[in-house]
């Protein structure tokens, strides 16, 4: 499943879970939107690399070896960043 698709499918669910929790619905699309664009780990995450998968002559594996620990450092700042930025629970 594209990155994009993701976000799209996992946005109203972001929104509800939201809404069911009183939280800021903003952070809640923020960490949804970062995690459906951490599509490193696959050929088939982004169209750029569907594209690259051939013309570079890659294998799938390549992809999980770069991207996996992609993923993990983008997790571990987004974990950081996210509630910084746009907390979940704003002060009122």
């Amino acid at each position: 499943m594209s990155n994009t698709a993701t976000a799209a499918l996992l946005a109203p669910i972001g929104l509800s879970i939201a809404q069911t929790l009183g939280a800021d619905p903003r952070a809640v699309l923020m960490a949804v939107v970062v995690g459906s664009s951490c599509a490193f780990a696959t050929p088939i995450g982004t169209p750029a690399n569907t594209m690259i998968l051939s013309v570079g002559r890659y294998r799938f594996g390549d992809y999980t070896k770069v991207g996996l620990p992609l993923i993990l450092i983008i997790i571990a700042i987004s974990m950081v960043l996210l509630p910084i930025f746009f907390p979940f629970f704003p002060e009122q």
